[in-house]
């Protein structure tokens, strides 16, 4: 399978950032902060199975008018930094749900944008790692 290689560092990168979110933003004890952890990431990966295919349903307007003003194509690295932006932000806003919803924590707009930090280096560690991977794999036709 093409996403094993780097997916494993995606989700210990993750967990292990996540984690010192959840135990020292939001003043989670160890135990409970550990099992905040292991919810949001369960949340997020889950929810990464259709995040793709909605990040991309999001950007495919901009991406048809910024494609049209400035020339650019489909691979144009902002359309993949983009899609890659809307992808934390949707799992920035299922981790805020799992911390409001079942462990009971506000979160204010700081400590959100933090979040969303959090996830845009998890997604960027996946998105480097697929990039790693490809180019010591590339496709035969």
């Amino acid at each position: 399978m093409y996403d094993r290689h780097f997916i494993l560092w995606a989700i210990i990168v993750g967990l292990f950032v996540k984690f010192a979110y959840v135990r020292y933003l939001m003043r989670l004890s160890w135990s409970r902060g550990t099992v905040a952890d292991i919810a949001m990431n369960s949340a997020s990966s889950l929810l990464n199975l259709i995040a793709f295919p909605v990040a991309y349903l999001v950007w495919t307007l901009p991406r048809l008018a910024l494609d049209r003003v400035f020339g650019t194509d489909n691979t144009a690295p902002v359309n993949w930094v983009a899609l890659l932006l809307i992808i934390a932000m949707i799992s920035a806003v299922s981790d805020a749900f799992v911390l409001r919803f079942l462990f009971k924590q506000r979160i204010g707009q700081k400590r959100f944008w933090l979040l969303y930090v959090a996830n845009v280096v998890c997604v960027g560690v996946a998105a480097c790692g697929m990039g790693i991977y490809g180019v010591a794999h590339p496709p035969t036709a």
